[in-house]
């Protein structure tokens, strides 16, 4: 049975208001600009984030019913964006690198609706989200890697996929270089939070109930570091609303980037 409109109205405002309920009930909440890189790395080293059992776990059940819906044929806008970016690069089988793959959602994103699948391996720096991606998923392949030093020769996979990670790692242009470096042919930078009109902000946010850093990005900056790193943009999409301008005063989006390798 539903409830009345009015209880869940009052049920709203109660844990928008209450601290610790909006916390542990709200997927991303209590933003506030940090004054640059150098407090970013104190608030990350403050935290446990994303390394905690706890909060991989809340990420996974919230996720667990948008996969039930992709499988029911009804994607979100993100996963179907997703899909969309790796089989516009025309490979087929293509070897696909997830970094930042988490519990590994998105292999099963991929085997669905990516024409043909991928070859797909996932690393993540979060130990506790490798253990759950391994149970989850244990006929695919992840393993514990830093974003910024990938453990793997030149041209290792045909496409790298940094999904919802990039806005998480503090040295972002190091991670972008080292995608650079293992892709083939193809990096995809997936929903990326994106300023049009500002530089790029470091923000300390409590997701899943833990704090974490994140970063949106200034677009002209974040281009610049691609091409830096020998990406060439063939493609973009514009992907789910993310608005933090109530915090920054500016507004925000999230965008997904196709880049070849620059030869």
């Amino acid at each position: 049975m539903k409830l009345p409109r009015i209880v869940r109205q009052v049920g709203k405002h109660v844990v928008k208001a209450t601290p610790i309920l909006r916390r542990h009930v709200l997927t991303s909440t209590d933003y506030k600009v940090l004054g640059g890189v150098e407090d970013a790395r104190n608030a990350a080293a403050s935290s446990s984030g994303w390394l905690a059992a706890r909060t991989v776990a809340r990420q996974e059940r919230a996720y667990r019913s948008l996969i039930a819906d992709m499988k029911n044929g009804e994607p979100r806008l993100d996963f179907a964006v997703a899909a969309e970016a790796v089989a516009a690069t025309g490979l087929a089988d293509a070897r696909l690198l997830e970094v930042g793959s988490g519990s590994g959602y998105y292999s099963e994103v991929f085997a669905r609706l990516v024409p043909g699948g991928v070859r797909y391996t996932g690393i993540d720096y979060s130990e506790a989200m490798i253990a759950r991606a391994h149970s989850r998923y244990p006929s695919d392949t992840f393993e514990v890697a830093d974003a910024t030093r990938l453990p793997y020769p030149d041209d290792a996979f045909d496409i790298v996929f940094n999904g919802v990670s990039l806005m998480h790692i503090i040295d972002y242009q190091e991670a972008i270089r080292e995608a650079a470096r293992v892709a083939g042919r193809y990096c995809v930078l997936h929903t990326v939070p994106v300023f049009d009109d500002h530089q790029t902000t470091y923000l300390r946010k409590f997701a899943y109930g833990a704090p974490v850093v994140e970063i949106v990005f200034g677009k002209s900056e974040l281009m610049s570091v691609c091409r830096n790193a020998g990406l060439r943009l063939q493609r973009e999409w514009p992907c789910i609303p993310y608005d933090v301008s109530e915090v920054t005063g500016h507004r925000s989006t999230t965008e997904t980037y196709l880049f070849s390798k620059a030869r």
